[in-house]
This record gives structure tokens, C-alpha cells and sequence, in this order.
């Protein structure tokens, strides 16, 4: 089967959320879907598509291929798996063998392997932004909430932040009154903000009075094709639980599932949303 260049459908790993659809809404369908097994949303196999468990490298990369896909973007939320219980084909084994060669360690690097993996089958990994141009955020002050009463909780979410990032550590981190109140694990943003929650409230802001920032930002060393920090209204809703002030982004750096609906959202709870520019 031949494509000519101009309907060659762009391939989707995609995981979890709501971002893998909305780029296959912004292709007008013209994709070729590899929907992760147990984390895709179920809209999307209504596209061209395979259902693929994570560990099957090789059959995406052979899928993707086969439906005359050239570019590809993988975009979503994956759970860490118990690597003892994934099934590896041929793909999946490759991967494996390269992070027990013990030269790779942190997420950053092992999502570099995934990526050597499909460009070395000829598949060209771009970058979610590039299709998602009008939610990546815009810079500065978003709502009417004030954020120059929280500049230093700001500034010291950002070093710490930056620390974290060159470590591989995590994207988000969560400053109240210049304390550090938590970074991100492997639980993700969302169950990082969750466990603020029980701290105690001496640490935390209220309802009437704010306190706090989350600031969630790429790392500084990380390839800004996979792995882009995301915002949703599910974190506005978390922070706002969670009674901090604001949040914080790289403006341009950052993947909202619908910005417009995040600002809003933001403006409602009573959070500033403030958009970084990218540092030189």
C-alpha cells in the first residue's frame, strides 16, 4: 500500500486523558491510532486504530508503519507499570534490554530509548505542540487574581522546580510560605496535590485566604517532544482543594486540555494563572 505525502495519516501512541483526542480531532481524523491498552480513551477507536499493550513495541512501530505513517506523536497519561507482569515482543525486549544495561535511569532517559526505538524503524517522533499549537498557554497573568503577593513562594517554586527537573526528579512542585509542601513522585501531579490535603492546616492556606503555588514546568535537559507538562481542569480543581493561590507554567511549554476552560476554571475558584515565558 502507497501514501503520497499529502494522506499520510500521523500516527498516535496514545494514553490516558483527553489530549490523544484532541489531537486526532485536530487532523480531522487523519490519524492512525495505537491505543495503549487500558489507558486510551474509548472515542478514539472510532479512528483507524490497533489496541496495543504497552510493552509491544514492535507491533506499534509495525502498525503505525503498515498505515503509511511517517510522523508520529506519542501524547497521554501511562500508569507505571509492574514491569515484572508486562509482556515484551521483539520491540518491548529491545527497550528492556537497554535499561538493564543500567546506562539509563529516570523517566527522562527512558523516554529518550522509546523514542531512539521508533525513529530507528524510520518513524519521524514529533512533538505534541506542534498540533496543539493554540493550548500550549499563553504568557503572563491569566485571571484578576493577584500573584504579586505570592512572588516568593513564585521564585522559590522555580529554583526548586529547576533542581528537581536537572535531577529527573519530577515537573511539579508545591510552595507555601517559601516551605516546600511537596514535590512530584511517581504518583503524578494530581496525587501530589492530593496529598496536600493532609498536611497539616497550619502549612496551608483557606477558602477565604489563599496560600501557596503549584508550579509545574518542563526540565531543563528533557526532549520537549514527549513527556510535556500538562494542565487540566482536573489540576485547577485539586489546587483549589488544596486552598493554594495559584499556579504556575511555562508559557508556550505547557499542554492544557482546554486553556481557555483552565483560565476560566481558575478565574471561578479564585486562582491566579500565570504563564512564564521560557528561559534562554
Amino acid at each position: 500500500m502507497s501514501f503520497s505525502q499529502a494522506d499520510k495519516p500521523l500516527g498516535l501512541i496514545a494514553g490516558s486523558g483527553a489530549l490523544p483526542v484532541n489531537i486526532a480531532e485536530a487532523q480531522n481524523g487523519a490519524v492512525f491510532i495505537v491505543a495503549l491498552q487500558g489507558e486510551a480513551d474509548e472515542s478514539l477507536l472510532k479512528y483507524p486504530h490497533i489496541v496495543s499493550p504497552i510493552g509491544c513495541m514492535k507491533a506499534s512501530a509495525d502498525a503505525l508503519l503498515e498505515a503509511g505513517c511517517t510522523d508520529m506523536v506519542i501524547i497521554g497519561g501511562i500508569q507505571r507499570p509492574n514491569i515484572e507482569k508486562v509482556e515484551f515482543d521483539e520491540g518491548g525486549q529491545w527497550f528492556l534490554e537497554q535499561v538493564i544495561s543500567g546506562a539509563h535511569e529516570g523517566d527522562d532517559q527512558l523516554l529518550k530509548i522509546i523514542i531512539a526505538y521508533f525513529e530507528m524503524r524510520g518513524l519521524t517522533v514529533c512533538a505534541a505542540q506542534d498540533y496543539l499549537g493554540d493550548q500550549t498557554g499563553k504568557s503572563g497573568a491569566q485571571t484578576s487574581h493577584d500573584h504579586a503577593a505570592h512572588q516568593s513562594d513564585i521564585d522559590r517554586s522555580i529554583e526548586v522546580a529547576f533542581v528537581m527537573g536537572t535531577q529527573d526528579i519530577g515537573q511539579s512542585v508545591a510552595v507555601g510560605r517559601r516551605l516546600v509542601l511537596a514535590v512530584e513522585g511517581p504518583e503524578g501531579t494530581d496525587g501530589m496535590l492530593q496529598r496536600l490535603c493532609d498536611l497539616s492546616p497550619e502549612l496551608l492556606g483557606t477558602a477565604n485566604a489563599r496560600s501557596g503555588v503549584l508550579t509545574k514546568l518542563p526540565k531543563p535537559q528533557q526532549d520537549r517532544r514527549v513527556d510535556i507538562p500538562t494542565i487540566g481542569q482536573r489540576t485547577v480543581e485539586l489546587a483549589a482543594a488544596a486552598h493554594l493561590a495559584g499556579i504556575v507554567y511555562e508559557a508556550g511549554g505547557t499542554l492544557f486540555d482546554d486553556f481557555e476552560a483552565v483560565v476560566a476554571l481558575a478565574e471561578a475558584k479564585g486562582l491566579f494563572l500565570l504563564g512564564l515565558e521560557r528561559p534562554s
